[in-house]
């Protein structure tokens, strides 16, 4: 009987498969345009009133990309077809929200400024196209929200197929560390700098958001190629854990440690003073009880778990397999008391200006001057620090808004060590759920084609918006030449399947390499290597 039924489902499966889309397939992508669209028109028209805030929504978009990601990994093991609509609805909602508050962000920002550029309030003179120059794209939080809609609407267009809906297992929990971020950055609007008052600003940044957006499917899309194409959890936590160590070598090594210091199992935060446009980062830095050592710790859990895994995996020894498993379960739980200690502290030490001591004078004047403190004599460095720390020394706090890159990082290793331990459970069954190796890497070309396609725009528009501020189309700055590599990363991954005839696995690794060198440009750049677009941070 069991087997009458296997023949009977599997060519409705077939069928459902090969059938052509139509137009309600799209709803979930189509429908939040227009959500969106009524809430920007009920914004403007009525008022602040009519509508919730910009920030207000982000919120509910990150509550809901959060929901959307829990109902669709869980349909991996329990697969039910409420869960998996539940999951694809509900992520069109985020992404409705996402959008909105974006747009809400527009109409709000031009209202304050009067819908007058900065170069019209100097001339008098007004512009038709003044209300496309306040498309919000004017820092980090700005780049973040968009970034996560972008990458939301991929992922919906993308997941029209009910054999398609587990892209959104794997990139939704993505797109809510992009959103996380954002709200960590925080809303608050700020002053448009005179060198992003240019049209090509909205049209370099929003081609940039939604190439962002489609590279983030791809990673999602190569991550569960791998899966299915029999890459076992143990090896996704050695890559990941060596990944983890690289990264924090080459930071500590471009700008020193800034948070975990290894040597004293210390962590160390940046203090901030409150103002009209968020939080002003200081510069200093002042331990957090207890943070350190679990943190610490469940670095090293993460370590000896990677070399239990390498043993298993190179020796097939099973006791290695199941102590590594351990230390897996042991590093996840103690990075969950770390970040909770971490939120902990923030929000109970209160004024900590008394925690910064003299010697860190020199290095809060550093940050201070920024880039004119090239060629600055030392005593007067010193003295910029101290001065400053004398006035606001007693409105130092904590706060998430001037450290929000480096607590985004400890929830997305958290995140991350989830995903392996979840892998690892039942792998299997994750496998026989997902769809053929062929179509999954159809859409990893499909997306990295677009990504491609996005970027090469995204250099083209940026070299032109630089030529008109700065006098030169290329200046080899760090940000450039990070958008550069990942363009050619993309372009490696077609040139070697077209022209060579590559598909499968090592392409899959391709997919992974450039979005790694995206988010690099999107963040590390910025955070790490001095360069002209440091007004974004």
């Amino acid at each position: 009987m069991s087997e009458a039924i296997k023949s009977i489902n599997v060519p409705a499966a077939s069928q459902l498969e090969l059938r052509r889309p139509g137009f309600f397939d799209y709803l979930p992508a189509l429908l939040p345009l227009l959500g969106a669209a009524l809430m920007v028109v009920l914004r403007k028209v009525y008022g602040p009133s009519a509508v919730p805030q910009d920030g207000t929504l982000v919120v509910w978009a990150l509550l809901c990309y959060i929901f959307a990601a829990a109902s669709l990994v869980t349909n991996f093991w329990a697969p039910i077809g409420f869960l998996q609509k539940l999951g694809l609805w509900t992520a069109s909602l985020g992404f409705f929200c996402n959008l909105s508050g974006w747009l809400v962000r527009w109409v709000t920002w031009g209202d304050r400024e009067g819908w007058v550029r900065l170069t019209d309030q100097i001339t008098g003179e007004h512009h038709f196209w003044n209300f496309f120059s306040y498309i919000p794209f004017a820092n980090l939080y700005d780049l973040s929200v968009a970034f996560a809609f972008g990458a939301a609407f991929a992922t919906l267009l993308v997941s029209h197929r009910p054999n398609t809906r587990f892209v959104g297992a794997l990139s939704m929990p993505l797109i809510s560390l992009v959103l996380l971020l954002a709200v960590f950055i925080g809303s608050e609007l700020i002053s448009l700098q005179p060198v992003l008052d240019s049209y090509w600003r909205p049209i370099h940044v929003g081609v940039a958001s939604m190439s962002y957006g489609v590279a983030l499917v791809s990673f999602a899309l190569a991550v569960v190629f791998l899966i299915k194409d029999g890459v076992k959890p143990e090896a996704m936590g050695v890559a990941v854990t060596a990944f983890l160590l690289s990264c924090y070598l080459f930071v500590w090594l471009m700008g020193g440690v800034k948070g975990f210091d290894p040597f004293s199992f210390s962590y160390r935060m940046n203090p901030g003073v409150e103002h009209s446009q968020g939080v002003m980062n200081s510069g200093a830095r002042v331990a957090l009880p207890g943070v350190g050592p679990w943190l610490g710790l469940s670095l090293l859990l993460l370590i000896a778990m990677a070399v239990c895994f390498l043993l298993y995996l190179y020796k097939q020894n099973g006791a290695a397999r199941r102590w590594g498993h351990r230390l897996l379960r042991g590093s996840l739980l103690t990075q969950g008391v770390t970040n909770a200690l971490l939120f902990y502290r923030i929000k109970t030490m209160g004024p900590v200006g008394s925690l910064v001591g003299n010697d860190q004078f020199y290095q809060v004047g550093q940050h201070l001057l920024g880039k004119d403190a090239a060629g600055q004599p030392v005593e007067s460095i010193v003295s910029v620090g101290a001065n400053w720390l004398a006035q606001n020394r007693g409105s130092l706090v904590l706060d998430v808004r001037s450290n929000p890159v480096e607590i985004a990082a400890l929830v997305t290793i958290f995140v991350v060590t989830l995903f392996i331990m979840l892998f690892s459970i039942r792998t299997e069954r994750i496998r026989q759920s997902l769809p053929s190796l062929e179509r999954l890497d159809s859409l990893i070309y499909k997306t990295v084609g677009v990504a491609f396609a996005g970027i090469a725009i995204l250099l083209v528009t940026g070299a032109v918006w630089a030529n008109e501020s700065w006098g030169k189309y290329w200046s080899w700055d760090s940000k450039e030449v990070g958008a550069l590599v990942a363009w050619l990363a993309y372009a490696g991954y077609l040139h070697t399947r077209v022209a060579h005839g590559w598909s499968g696995r090592r392409s899959a690794y391709f997919a992974l390499i450039g979005f790694l060198l995206v988010i690099f440009t999107y963040l590390g750049v910025s955070f790490i290597l001095p360069g002209l677009h440091t007004y974004a941070e």
